[in-house]
């Protein structure tokens, strides 16, 4: 412990050496790599997923969620040692593997080969030992050959270059990590700063403890008194122990020494804080601590009805856009999602919708905000207690942020909960008030911005929910078998088997028409007119409007609705022909080997009564997977030309079209034709068969597209995400007992877990390990493709795993980049290069042929060994794609359209 420097001076050692490590965060530095650690997880609350540790050298951008990485990590790659760093290109004798990499890669590469049942002969000299079980040539090289290194490979099998680091004044992590004389001579922190520093991290950790890894209050007091417990049996041993260490070295043994050295280690043991007398000892006192120092907005509770204690909760939305984090992220993004894109539809803001909001059109900062309302259970919805504790929840988020920002559930902010029983029986009116008051304020006073000095004003932009949902709180029909039955237009429901949309028959939905329903409706005490029932209380909003704020959400419209549907009805057609059988497709998709994501939203295997259900059940990710990757599956069956075939290729082709986010007027243009297209081959092949409403949602998709944007920045996939943080504070805390305010409660303190940290979300990049080689020591075409992009660059870094904005990029992988002859080109990732901290892709191009009977490319690798060098925006789509052999062919299938 540094503290006992006072007391040993001899112990202040020299300083080794004049460099100074910086912080990537702050002005901070330090002699010592060490001290800058504890500065990262002192200062900067290191917490794995979103606040990795980086490694401490300047030119470095690799970083890693524990202390025990970061170590190995320096020790390997930056330790004195490799001031003169070796590297080598390996070469492998079963196969035409010539890379330069580790000797842990090298051997992961023969692993390969042994799980492929070959015989692998021991790669250093003078050795003749070979083995195909993995666990023996393991046990052969950890034993014989442990002190080996490319040097004692066979000269066949190693070709080694030397080179200087990047950094002359690499220092040895393993040497350093116990100096401590930095945190003296640095004035690192003083003894109230770090006893603060210290009170925080452990409060935190309580908080993490209570929010996030859902420990009870009760479990979290009974861990306190244990490890007080153990504390105060260490405690009474300390003076001993302290006194035959000063013995041991020969200093004098004085009573006084011991008693001030012994209140100095009891004060500086973090368990001291959990204490009876210490800030967290009981419940009372942590959230005490909490609330003074976390910031935390408490729920309010509202009375609904004092005499049948009916209430629900609000949680300030103003409140927590006044607090100067949440600003300080839309002002950091703003100027990125500043641009327009004329005659493109990238974001909500290139929508014609956007452009007809006086408010948010100016070119002033405006805060546009996107409401999302669902009613959820929190308990077994097969169980005896469905629906008794149905909640309906609001939440928001800043559509200022980038849509890679707001998919992080932890910027989806708790803005009401309610019953959903109270919804309907007291309105919306009454639940959503405090919501509408707040939003009224920021509408039409705004919020002061101390950096900009002005007030920010802002409004809501959209609210995402499904159907029904969207239908309630808007004032439409909810049941969707009535005659007017769409928000978006007059259709009649007789018609939308016989007309399509784009014929123009159905006249769209306007303001002023609206308007005029709503003053007939309450003029003549109607029940609905024109499927319109009421207003709908946010149009109190002075710059929000029903018919402008719904869009739809292509998640339930598509995967919950009509991919199933079709699906079953088409698998249902092509059984009946004898193509294969319900129990030989189940066995093909349990023995397809899906890989990565595929892997994690495989689908589950279809009922045998499916017909009947008239649905091949499975949730949204499932369907979606299994839609796109059928084709692979069993496209061999099925002979080319088959119309039934042709409606799933088809949906799969606008499903592709739709999960874009990136839209011109050509392709708004070709995704009306395939589902105007879709519509006339399901109506020719199921004549009987009557479109469902959502068919008729979708007709209006491309004109919707020009309103809204790109419907999947509305989609509702990562708000029912936020569900599952409730049902989980329910299933742990078995208290039903003022849910709405439990459940409030919890996710508040949650946020302010989330706010205390550096940031919300992951970092833009994520690199476990690089090798940082010269291009000289790399095969010709990767040196030849790394000097036609970056020149004579001395130094590299290339990783084989990477994770840029939240994707995770692998080598193996395939990525698509330019196009010939209309169709997109494809490259397989051979290595993942960084340079000044900018990711670029090194692929090797493939040949690609459009294979129209499975909707998917079929790839050869070019004769030309040339590879090619591309950055992330030189992408058809940042989406890695996972090739697949079938039927002796490499396929790849798109998850979305990749040419505009």
């Amino acid at each position: 412990m540094f503290i006992l420097f006072f007391f040993c001076p001899s112990l202040q050692a020299v300083l080794f050496g004049a460099m100074r490590w910086s912080c990537k965060s702050c002005n901070y530095s330090s002699r010592n790599q060490r001290t800058l650690i504890v500065h990262y997880k002192l200062k900067h609350c290191h917490q794995a997923r979103n606040c990795p540790l980086p490694c401490v050298y300047a030119d470095c951008v690799c970083s890693f969620r524990t202390e025990s990485s970061l170590k190995k990590h320096l020790t390997r790659d930056h330790s004195q040692a490799r001031s003169k760093q070796v590297t080598a290109r390996l070469n492998c004798e079963l196969c035409n593997f010539s890379e330069t990499c580790s000797d842990i890669q090298y051997f992961a590469h023969l692993k390969i080969h042994i799980h492929n049942k070959e015989t692998v002969k021991c790669p250093f000299k003078d050795c003749s030992f070979q083995s195909n079980v993995y666990s023996t040539f393991r046990a052969h090289k950890s034993k014989i050959h442990h002190l080996c290194s490319f040097d004692n490979f066979r000269e066949n099998l190693c070709q080694t270059f030397t080179q200087g680091t990047s950094n002359s004044e690499s220092t040895d992590f393993e040497t350093l990590s116990d100096d401590l004389t930095d945190l003296i001579t640095d004035n690192y922190v003083e003894d109230q700063d770090l006893h603060d520093l210290l009170q925080h991290k452990v409060a935190s950790l309580l908080l993490r403890m209570q929010t996030s890894l859902h420990v009870s209050k009760t479990t979290t007091q009974e861990i306190i008194n244990e490890l007080c417990s153990i504390s105060s049996i260490v405690e009474e041993c300390t003076p001993k122990i302290i006194e035959s260490v000063l013995i041991k070295h020969n200093c004098a043994v004085n009573s006084a020494v011991t008693t001030a050295v012994t209140e100095i280690v009891k004060k500086a043991n973090p368990l001291s804080f959990l204490s009876k007398g210490g800030p967290f000892g009981s419940e009372y006192k942590r959230a005490t601590f909490v609330k003074n120092n976390f910031k935390v907005i408490e729920p309010i509770e509202y009375v609904l009805d004092a005499s049948s204690r009916r209430k629900f909760v609000y949680i300030p939305v103003l409140k927590l856009l006044n607090r100067n984090d949440v600003l300080d992220k839309i002002l950091a993004t703003e100027h990125r999602e500043a641009d327009k894109h004329l005659s493109q539809y990238k974001t909500y803001r290139d929508s014609l919708y956007y452009k007809d909001n006086k408010l948010l059109l100016s070119e002033d900062l405006r805060i546009a905000l996107g409401l999302y309302i669902d009613d959820f259970e929190v308990c077994n919805p097969l169980g005896t207690s469905k629906k008794k504790h149905k909640v309906c929840a609001v939440y928001w988020v800043i559509s200022n942020l980038p849509i890679r920002y707001r998919s992080s559930v932890q910027s989806i902010y708790l803005a009401c909960l309610c019953h959903s029983n109270d919804v309907k029986s007291y309105g919306y009116g009454a639940i959503l008030e405090p919501l509408i008051k707040d939003l009224e304020v920021l509408e039409q006073q705004g919020l002061y911005v101390q950096k900009l000095g002005t007030t920010v004003r802002g409004t809501v932009l959209y609210v995402s929910a499904d159907n029904l949902g969207a239908h309630s709180l808007a004032g439409f029909q909810e049941n969707f078998n009535v005659d007017k039955f769409c928000r978006f237009c007059l259709a009649s429901r007789q018609d939308i088997d016989i007309l399509e949309v784009k014929e123009g028959g159905f006249p769209l939905r306007t303001v002023e028409a609206h308007k005029h329903d709503i003053l007939e409706l309450n003029r003549h005490q109607l029940v609905s007119l024109n499927g319109v029932k009421g207003d709908c209380v946010l149009n109190r909003l002075s710059h929000f409007h029903t018919i402008q704020g719904f869009p739809p959400d292509f998640m339930h419209d598509l995967f919950e609705g009509i991919v199933p549907r079709e699906l079953s009805l088409c698998i249902k057609s092509l059984i009946s022909k004898q193509y294969f059988t319900i129990d030989e497709l189940n066995s093909i998709i349990v023995s397809f080997p899906f890989k990565c994501t595929d892997k994690t939203n495989r689908p589950k295997p279809i009922s045998k009564y499916f017909a009947l259900k008239k649905s091949i059940g499975g949730n949204s990710h499932e369907n979606w997977t299994l839609l796109r990757l059928l084709p692979l599956m069993i496209g061999h069956l099925i002979p080319e030309g088959d119309k039934t075939w042709g409606i799933i290729l088809d949906l799969k082709e606008i499903v592709e079209l739709l999960a874009s986010g990136h839209f011109s007027e050509e392709t708004l243009a070709y995704l009306e034709c395939k589902i105007s297209d879709h519509r006339c081959l399901l109506k020719e092949v199921f004549p009987n068969f009557h479109l469902l409403p959502k068919h008729h949602f979708l007709e209006h998709y491309p004109e919707l597209i020009r309103r809204f944007g790109p419907l999947i920045d509305f989609w509702t996939i990562r708000f029912e995400a936020k569900h599952s943080f409730f049902k989980r504070v329910v299933h742990n805390s078995h208290n039903f007992r003022n849910i709405l305010l439990t459940l409030a409660t919890k996710h508040q303190l949650s946020l302010a877990y989330h706010l205390d940290l550096p940031s919300l979300f992951r970092p833009d990049l994520e690199v476990g390990h690089t090798l940082v080689v010269s291009p000289d020591a790399l095969e010709h075409s990767m040196k030849q493709a790394i000097e036609l992009k970056y020149g004579n660059i001395t130094l590299v870094s290339l990783a084989t795993h990477a994770c840029l904005y939240g994707t995770k990029y692998s080598e193996g992988m395939f990525l698509s980049v330019g196009h010939t002859s209309g169709l997109p080109d494809f490259g397989k990732l051979v290595k993942i290069l960084v340079v000044s901290s900018k990711v670029s892709f090194i692929m090797e191009p493939y040949q690609a042929w459009y294979i129209e009977h499975l909707r998917s490319y079929e790839l050869m690798k070019k004769q030309s060994s040339e590879l090619v060098i591309a950055e992330l925006h030189e992408l058809n789509g940042y989406q890695p794609l996972y090739p697949y052999i079938r039927v002796g062919k490499l396929m790849v299938t798109p998850k979305v359209f990749l040419l505009h």
